[in-house]
C-alpha cells in the first residue's frame, strides 16, 4: 500500500431514492461500473469472489487502473486501493448508509503522495488543481449511481460532461 496523506482528501456525497440493499446489490456485482461510471469505457474483473476483489478499469481515453479492494462490509460499503498496475495507488471509500428508505452514498479519495514535488508544493497543488478536479470526478460518479437506479437506464459516456483526465 502506498504512503497516503490521509488528512488530505476529497469526496462527494448523494442521496439516492432507494433502499440500500438495491444499491449493494448492483455495488457487488462484477463490472458494476460499466452500468453507471460516465468515464467508464469497460470494468473488467481480474478475480472477484468471496474473498478476493481485483479489477481493470479502462477510462474512455484508453488510461487503465487497477481497483484492488482490501476491506468489503456488506451493505456498508467497501475500501480499495486504485492506480496503475505496479504503480502507486490512492486509496477509495464507499461507504453506505440508509436514510428513511433512502441511501446516503459517500465516495472519498486520499491521492497517494507524489515524490516528484517537495510535499509542500504538493499539498498546495492537491488544493488547487487535483482536489476540484477529483472532485468533479467523483460528482460524476455518484450521479451517474444515483440516475441508474433511480432511472433503471445505464449511464452514457460523458452523460454529465467530460472531464480532462478521463475522457
Amino acid at each position: 500500500m502506498s504512503t497516503q496523506l490521509s488528512k488530505y482528501s476529497t469526496n462527494s456525497e448523494i442521496i439516492i431514492n432507494s433502499d440500500l440493499e438495491k444499491i449493494w446489490k448492483i455495488l457487488s456485482e462484477a463490472s458494476h461500473l460499466e452500468l453507471f461510471h460516465p468515464f467508464c469505457k469497460s470494468n473488467k474483473k481480474v478475480v472477484w469472489n468471496d474473498k478476493n476483489k481485483i479489477d481493470e478499469l479502462t477510462y474512455l481515453n484508453g488510461l487503465v487502473y487497477e481497483r484492488i479492494f482490501y476491506n468489503w462490509e456488506k451493505n456498508k460499503g467497501f475500501k480499495l486501493m486504485i492506480g496503475k498496475k505496479n504503480g502507486k495507488k490512492s486509496k477509495v471509500e464507499w461507504d453506505l448508509k440508509s436514510k428513511d428508505e433512502k441511501t446516503k452514498l459517500t465516495i472519498k479519495v486520499t491521492p497517494y503522495i507524489s515524490k516528484k514535488f517537495h510535499i509542500l508544493i504538493y499539498i498546495a497543488l492537491l488544493k488547487i488543481y487535483v482536489f476540484p478536479s477529483l472532485k468533479k470526478y467523483l460528482n460524476n460518479v455518484t450521479k451517474g449511481l444515483k440516475f441508474f437506479i433511480e432511472k433503471g437506464t445505464p449511464v452514457k459516456q460523458n452523460q454529465f460532461g467530460k472531464h480532462k483526465w478521463f475522457s
